[in-house]
């Protein structure tokens, strides 16, 4: 795990913090989906429903346009 970490923060610093971080409210669903074949774990149309939903809203963040705030502020002619 500790190893991991490098790897994770160095794809925070590659693809943007705030692309990359939703990522992480993945794993609780994908982990539910790999126990139904593996654990017998049955899910109800409830829980398919909210992962999917929560899956769509991440592919929807990071296909959104972000604009840095440094930039916005030069283009704006308002410097600090």
């Amino acid at each position: 795990m500790w190893l991991g970490f490098f790897a994770w923060y160095r794809g925070l610093a590659l693809g943007g913090t705030v692309r990359v971080s939703q990522l992480q409210l993945l794993p609780p669903f994908l982990s539910m989906l790999f126990a139904v074949p593996l654990l017998n774990e049955a899910l109800d149309a409830l829980t398919v429903g909210f992962g999917l939903a929560v899956m769509a809203v991440v592919l929807a963040g990071r296909k959104m346009h972000v604009r840095q705030a440094v930039k916005l502020i030069a283009q704006e002619g308002n410097t600090p």
